[in-house]
């Protein structure tokens, strides 16, 4: 979050912007359609968390039935799901932040990935899945 000041350029605001009293949202790493994914920190234990915003407004809320999903799944490369609930005009989950998206990696990979590295992402989503 900034503002134009009127040098015309960026100044950080000072305002901290909490979710559920305890994360503390950090920048923006994702978009779909039904929402936002920000970076996070636990402000009582400093681990790295993911947020996931979704518009009260939506009109087909998909947030609670995603929280809902993680919270019951328990397998290895599955975020972790710690809190869901509303935030402003906004529906909020809290899970743990794995590391890179694919999307990225396809990015910095010049949107074209190998063979070989299909074949490692394939092998390493079918062992998480065992």
């Amino acid at each position: 979050m900034s503002f134009e000041n009127k040098d015309n350029y960026s100044v950080q605001r000072l305002v901290e912007i909490r979710i559920g009293g305890r994360y503390r949202l950090g920048k923006k790493i994702g978009v779909g359609s039904f929402g936002e994914i920000y970076e996070g920190a636990d402000i009582f234990g400093g681990d790295e968390i993911a947020i996931k915003l979704e518009p009260t407004t939506i009109k087909f809320p998909q947030l609670l039935s995603e929280a809902t999903l993680l919270k019951s799944i328990t397998a290895k490369g599955i975020p972790k799901m710690h809190w869901y609930g509303h935030s402003g005009d906004y529906n909020a989950m809290v899970c743990e932040l794995l590391g890179q998206n694919l999307e990225d990696l396809f990015n910095f990979c010049g949107r074209n990935f190998t063979l070989k590295t299909i074949l490692m992402i394939a092998i390493e989503i079918v062992i998480d899945l065992q």
